[in-house]
């Protein structure tokens, strides 16, 4: 025979199964979202910069930038580039080299003289023919040679 004290107690012990259920459940998707941010960080960490130079075959790579501090210089010299803007430049051969920085993809030239570097940023329609000291520097870094 049942006791009213009985009534009481199973749907209390039923409340607390579930009650404790639902908890480890949370806790689950806590921990779920603290793995997703840290995979997020760690693949923000991984970029690299592929430079491909222009072959008679097609483009191949010559050098794969991962150094932190060389991207970051090669980053902060186009980043600090005076850019030309709104410019539709045609050049008379494709680009020597190139290599993409996040979402923008670079085009670039040597000029006649080997002394200095032109770029374009395709599909921005942004121009620059940088100075020859930074030339020298941003060549080397994405080449490995020196500029003639």
């Amino acid at each position: 025979m049942i006791t009213s004290k009985n009534y009481f107690a199973i749907p209390l012990l039923i409340g607390v199964v579930t009650l404790a259920g639902c908890s480890a459940s949370y806790i689950d998707n806590d921990q779920l979202v603290e793995a997703k941010e840290t995979v997020q960080e760690t693949n923000m960490e991984v970029k690299l910069i592929t430079v491909e130079e222009r072959t008679d075959e097609g483009y191949k790579i010559v050098k794969v930038i991962d150094n932190a501090g060389e991207m970051k210089t090669v980053e902060e010299i186009l980043e600090n580039a005076n850019w030309e803007e709104n410019v539709f430049v045609s050049m008379a051969t494709p680009p020597e080299y190139r290599f993409r920085i996040n979402p923008s993809n670079y085009a670039v030239w040597v000029t006649p003289n080997g002394d200095k570097l032109e770029i374009v940023i395709e599909g921005e329609a942004k121009y620059i023919k940088l100075p020859e000291k930074v030339s020298e520097t941003l060549f080397e870094l994405i080449t490995g040679d020196k500029l003639n």
